[in-house]
């Protein structure tokens, strides 16, 4: 199609649409069309008097070369409710307007929302109005049938609720029998209990990972990593000397390594001696100073854990906020370049 017949096409759908909507604009029309076309449960609930015509459009830049819209708040049995035309005004139909319909609409919801974050969002109905020459109109406008979707999949998350995973619901037996994800999932539930050294020695116990495997030995550093860093665990002298009889010998080992290596207790030690010296230098620099080094101490021990054949790297002249973006990067980063990209260059 050349830009000229291009562009007369769209002036000649322009005036149609114009058109319709002038129409629709007169409050008797707009009430003789809805009562015609909507389905009865809709006209039978709507309070003709709460119909309004709104000037605002909910089309975006991708639905705009398909259709435009016409807008009504109202009132469906006594609620706020949006009725919605969009008016298709190609001369060719478009074989995915169901998911158009179905992107407009959750547009036009996320405005509504925008502007009542507090409130339930409204009923919307939304109709299609065609006049192209292709009649009657060749596509579905079942949204399901805009999926490649051999196993029907889509009809359980389009039509029932969606599936949920609320780790706190789930029973510890049952984790115990899931090899891999199951510590993971223990972990997560119950790393804000206010004494976690228990549920942290019960968890490495009855793990049964192949600590002969890389794999394995990876995830291990992660699971300590994570309850050390950020579960409760008060004494870790205890935590340690309980471990002993608890913990296999693979496992115990590997975590003796870990808090050997990583120096658990330098954190803890540091701010003991930053407040030492805060005597002299001010309280509160003391701290930030004996927390700043315990932090160094800790991240390079784990660096040299999860890389063990890159070469040293010295974060002492990192400020706290660096470490912890440090911290939080060796939990997910796959390199070491990747942890300290924008920080150090390696």
């Amino acid at each position: 199609m050349t830009d000229s017949t291009s562009s007369s096409s769209k002036n000649k759908n322009n005036v149609h649409d114009k058109f319709f909507r002038a129409s629709m604009g007169h409050q008797s029309v707009a009430i003789d069309f809805i009562q015609h076309n909507f389905p009865k449960k809709i006209t039978q609930a709507l309070n003709i008097s709460t119909l309004k015509l709104l000037q605002q459009s909910f089309i975006n830049k991708d639905l705009q070369e398909y259709c435009s819209d016409i807008v009504f708040s109202c009132e469906l049995a006594n609620k706020p409710a949006y009725l919605t035309l969009l008016i298709e005004h190609q001369s060719t139909p478009d074989k995915m307007m169901a998911f158009r319909i179905h992107q407009y609409l959750f547009g036009l919801l996320g405005n509504h929302r925008k502007q009542y974050p507090k409130k339930l969002l409204p009923a919307v109905y939304s109709l299609v109005f065609y006049h192209g020459k292709t009649t009657p109109y060749p596509y579905s406008l079942s949204l399901q049938d805009c999926f490649d979707d051999p196993l029907n999949i889509m009809s359980e998350v389009l039509y029932q609720d969606i599936g949920l995973v609320d780790v706190n619901q789930l029973s510890d037996e049952a984790l115990k029998q899931q090899e891999w994800i199951g510590p993971v999932t223990r972990a997560l539930k119950h790393i804000r209990q206010q004494e976690m050294t228990p549920y942290a020695l019960e968890i490495l116990a009855s793990l049964h990972w192949p600590m002969s495997k890389y794999e394995a030995k990876e995830m291990l550093c992660l699971l300590l990593n994570y309850l050390f860093r950020e579960g409760n665990i008060k004494d870790i002298d205890s935590f340690i000397a309980s471990s002993s009889e608890q913990l296999s010998s693979p496992i115990r080992s590997e975590m003796m390594t870990f808090a050997e290596q990583m120096e658990a207790r330098g954190i803890q030690k540091g701010i003991e001696k930053g407040i030492k010296k805060g005597i002299e230098k001010g309280m509160q620099q003391g701290m930030q100073e004996g927390k700043l080094k315990g932090e160094i101490r800790l991240l390079e021990k784990q660096i040299k854990l999860k890389f063990p054949d890159t070469k040293s790297v010295s974060l002492v002249a990192l400020s706290l906020d660096q470490l912890e973006l440090i911290g939080q990067r060796i939990l997910t980063c796959d390199t070491l370049e990747d942890v300290l990209e924008g920080i150090i260059s390696v």
